[in-house]
């Protein structure tokens, strides 16, 4: 099982460092570029994790360090509410934009956000999302100092 784990990490891993090395070459740019660092950071992470999967202590020993790389897969996913309150601050408002289909979570969030936008101008959604963002960049961060990595 584990050299079926390898195996689709390195299918994987290669198909998505070839797809933005290309993009790269093609398109260079800061953004394309950022995207190749990414892709070797998932890349090295999700190498770590199977390795720290398949220790002996496994995932719940004493040792454990897969929650380390678990947290630092997660990190960049920070950055999205910080990337959608930069879009909000450049459309100078929150617009909504709806797909057609109805999911209760979102649309209390749209609703949230449009309330915030009404009582506060476009400063109110920007500011939640940088707030949620920063916060869970800091929970994570905090995650990651109390586990085990030797």
């Amino acid at each position: 099982m584990k050299i079926i784990f390898y195996a689709v990490w390195a299918l994987l891993s290669l198909l998505a460092l070839g797809v933005t090395t290309i993009a790269a070459w093609v398109k260079p740019g800061w953004a394309n570029g950022f995207l190749v660092l990414l892709a070797g950071f998932y890349t090295f992470c999700f190498f770590q994790l199977i390795r720290a999967c398949y220790q002996p202590w496994g995932l719940l020993g004493p040792r454990r360090r897969a929650g380390y790389w678990l947290c630092l897969i997660v990190l960049p996913l920070t950055l999205l509410p910080l990337q959608a309150a930069y879009e909000v601050w450049e459309q100078g408002a929150y617009v909504v934009q709806d797909d057609g289909r109805v999911r209760l979570t979102l649309a209390l969030v749209r609703q949230g956000l449009l309330g915030l936008q009404e009582q506060f101008g476009h400063a109110g959604p920007m500011l939640v999302m940088l707030a949620f963002g920063v916060g869970m960049m800091v929970v994570l961060v905090r995650l990651l100092k109390t586990q085990v990595v030797r």
